[in-house]
């Protein structure tokens, strides 16, 4: 278990947790603070995170930008990365493939998932994480995947 999952289960036990995990997530990791993710679950094999629909996020038609969607998919597969990975061993995403397929009028559901065999091969190994971005009412706007890269973790 990963320190990252640690504070996670600690914080979001408290009121206010979650946002506070938030906040602490998006410090540690910068870029992340241009879409403001929610944080909606961290656990192996799964997370998510909601971007709202706002202006700085929106493009010219108002609706949420190809990129920010693209964004909330790899918090999410931070969170579900995080909370994953087996002791002594460390990921780095290799890429990203997305499919666009419909605009995003509001916030959207950013999940990211992977089986638990995905992580018990020899390391070094891929795990291809699959990302679906839906709206409240279940429309998937986004799909794809995020391939990372799982080696053993150096030591000092």
């Amino acid at each position: 278990m990963t320190s990252t999952y640690r504070l996670y289960q600690r914080l979001t036990a408290k009121p206010l947790g979650r946002q506070l995990f938030g906040l602490g997530f998006m410090w540690r990791a910068p870029y992340f603070a241009t879409v403001q993710p929610q944080i909606r679950q961290m656990a192996p094999n799964r997370g998510a995170v909601r971007i709202r629909n706002w202006r700085g996020v929106q493009n010219h038609l108002g609706t949420i930008h190809a990129i920010a969607v693209a964004n909330g998919m790899e918090a999410a597969m931070g969170l579900l990365a995080e909370a994953t990975v087996r002791r002594g061993t460390r990921w780095i995403p290799k890429g990203i493939e997305l499919e666009y397929l419909a605009k995003v009028p509001t916030a959207v559901e950013c999940v990211a998932e992977t089986d638990p065999e995905d992580w018990e091969q020899e390391t070094p190994h891929e795990v291809r994480v699959r990302v679906s971005g839906r709206l409240a009412d279940g429309t998937e706007v986004v799909r794809g995947v995020i391939p990372l890269w799982v080696t053993e973790r150096p030591t000092s």
